[in-house]
C-alpha cells in the first residue's frame, strides 16, 4: 500500500463521517507520522498496560513472534563507537535496544541495570573484562570495560517519517507525486492499524474492521 493509497483511504474515511471531511496534505503528513509512532510504542508494549504485581503489557514485542515481525521494518543494526570513558550515543533515531554484541564475533554484551552495576563489576564468576556489560543512562550506553572501543547494537529506531508529496495542476490542486513521496515501511496490516489511530487524532472515530471495509471500497470503486 504506497501513500497516496493511504491518503485517499483517509480521505474516504472522513467524508463519510464528517462534514467537513478534508485532511490537506500537510495535516495528513503530520497527523500519519503521530500515528505510526503511536503504533510502534503499542508494539513495544505501554505502561500503561501493566497489571499491579506483573509489569507485563498485553501486547509487547518481546512477547511473540508475531509482533517482532510487525516491528521488523524498523529494527536496525549499527556499529558504535565508543570513546576512552566507555560511552556512546544513542543513534539518532534510537527507541529501544534489542539485543547488543561485540563488533566482532557476535560475543552478547549483557546489559545491567544500575542498581545490579556493582554485582556486575565485582563479579568473580564472570569479571568483566572477559564478559563485558553495559548500562544503559540519559543520552547513551555506558560499557565496561571501559577500554572497550566498539559494539554491535541491534534496536528499534523510531519510524520513518512519510511524506506524501505532490505537485500541483492548472488550478492549483496538489497532484500526486511518487518521487516526491516518502513511504511507509510497515505492512498493509500494521498501515491499516495506524489509519484508524490517524483517524481518531482528525476525530473520527472507527473501529479497524470499518477501515478494512473503507479500504476495500476505495480499491474496488478507483477512488
Amino acid at each position: 500500500m504506497n501513500i497516496n493509497d493511504i491518503y485517499t483511504i483517509m480521505l474516504y474515511s472522513c467524508a463519510k463521517n464528517k462534514q467537513q471531511g478534508y485532511i490537506s496534505p500537510s495535516d495528513f503528513n503530520v497527523t500519519f507520522n503521530i500515528a505510526q509512532k503511536a503504533y510502534a510504542a503499542y508494539l513495544l508494549g505501554n505502561f500503561q498496560q501493566y497489571q499491579p504485581g506483573r509489569p507485563v503489557p498485553t501486547v509487547q514485542w518481546g512477547g511473540n513472534q508475531t509482533v517482532r515481525q510487525k516491528l521488523t521494518p524498523i529494527i536496525y543494526v549499527v556499529n558504535l563507537n565508543i570513546d576512552s570513558t566507555g560511552f556512546s550515543a544513542y543513534p539518532g533515531d534510537y527507541m529501544q535496544e534489542d539485543a547488543m554484541w561485540s563488533q566482532y564475533g557476535y560475543q552478547r554484551i549483557r546489559y545491567a541495570s544500575q542498581e545490579q552495576h556493582w554485582f556486575f563489576y565485582q563479579s568473580i564468576i564472570n569479571p568483566y573484562p572477559a564478559n563485558p556489560y553495559h548500562l544503559i543512562e540519559d543520552a547513551g550506553f555506558r560499557f565496561y570495560p571501559q577500554n572497550y572501543t566498539a559494539a554491535k547494537l541491534s534496536y528499534v529506531r523510531q519510524p520513518p517519517d512519510v511524506v506524501w508529496g505532490y505537485t500541483t495542476d492548472g488550478n492549483g490542486r496538489p497532484v500526486y507525486s511518487a518521487a516526491a513521496s516518502t513511504q511507509c515501511v510497515f505492512d498493509d496490516d500494521s498501515i491499516l492499524e495506524i489509519i484508524t489511530r490517524a483517524l481518531r487524532i482528525v476525530g473520527v472515530n472507527l473501529q479497524f474492521g470499518q477501515v478494512v471495509q473503507y479500504a476495500n471500497e476505495v480499491k474496488l470503486q478507483g477512488q
